[in-house]
């Protein structure tokens, strides 16, 4: 089924919300909330994990195609493909990014309270025989350079003007998050209560969305001056992109 077989299939009317986050950077939490507070199906674009990319799978849009849709966290790189398909059925992206001296100390977390196994570089269970900072080295000089691909990537996707998004970080988040859900309100156009909202809020906080394992500055502690140099190094080759969202 070709693209414009699934756009026909779709109603043109149908709202379509979609959270793209940086991995580690709160998206369970923030797609908890938004997930609520709209109250729409919940349609992820993607029927396999692993250590797959995590690209659109077109076909998943053609779930009730006559109803608004919330798709929850996927991290996914801007692209033309996949700006075409924002633009052809008429997605909002939300994008959330993170410190990323912090989400290296999440990403080691991963490692022992989730898996090894991901899309972002190939670990296997010889990264458990490392020493702390040598999985350290590993997830800078392996991982890191994949969210920098993810960050420029959405960044010029603005810039160019190629697609429009409402960024958001996960101190945003952590600041203020019911700010943050009104932010997301107001972008997509879509009105809700003050009960609903509240109700959204409160459900999050009753649901295990790992929102307290993502403390604030553990980078600024936890990695060298070296490990720190190491990731601002990469930012080298990109002058025209401003990495503040990612605390560089």
């Amino acid at each position: 089924m070709t693209n414009q077989e699934i756009a026909a299939r779709i109603s043109p009317s149908r709202n379509h919300v979609w959270l793209v986050a940086a991995p580690k950077s709160g998206s369970t939490w923030l797609g908890a909330m938004l997930e609520a507070v709209y109250g729409w199906p919940r349609v992820p674009m993607l029927d396999c994990y692993d250590r797959r990319e995590q690209e659109i799978d077109i076909r998943m849009l053609t779930l009730h195609p006559d109803e608004d849709i919330f798709t929850p966290h996927q991290h996914t790189r801007a692209s033309h493909p996949t700006i075409g398909i924002i633009q052809q059925f008429k997605i909002q992206p939300i994008v959330l990014v993170r410190d990323l001296y912090d989400t290296v100390i999440s990403l080691r977390d991963h490692l022992y309270r989730e898996h090894h196994i991901m899309p972002w570089a190939y670990f296997d269970e010889t990264v458990y025989t490392l020493d702390p900072d040598e999985q350290i080295d590993a997830l800078i000089d392996l991982v890191i350079p994949w969210y920098i691909n993810f960050y420029v990537s959405w960044f010029y996707a603005e810039k160019q003007g190629l697609c429009r998004f409402l960024w958001m970080t996960y101190q945003d988040l952590k600041n203020d998050h019911e700010a943050c859900v009104r932010r997301v309100l107001e972008f997509t156009g879509v009105d809700r209560s003050e009960e609903q909202i509240q109700g959204a809020i409160q459900g999050s906080w009753q649901s295990n969305t790992r929102r307290n394992v993502g403390m604030q500055g553990r980078g600024q502690s936890q990695l060298t001056d070296e490990h720190r140099a190491r990731i601002q190094r990469l930012t080298k080759y990109y002058p025209k992109v401003d990495f503040g969202r990612l605390g560089l």
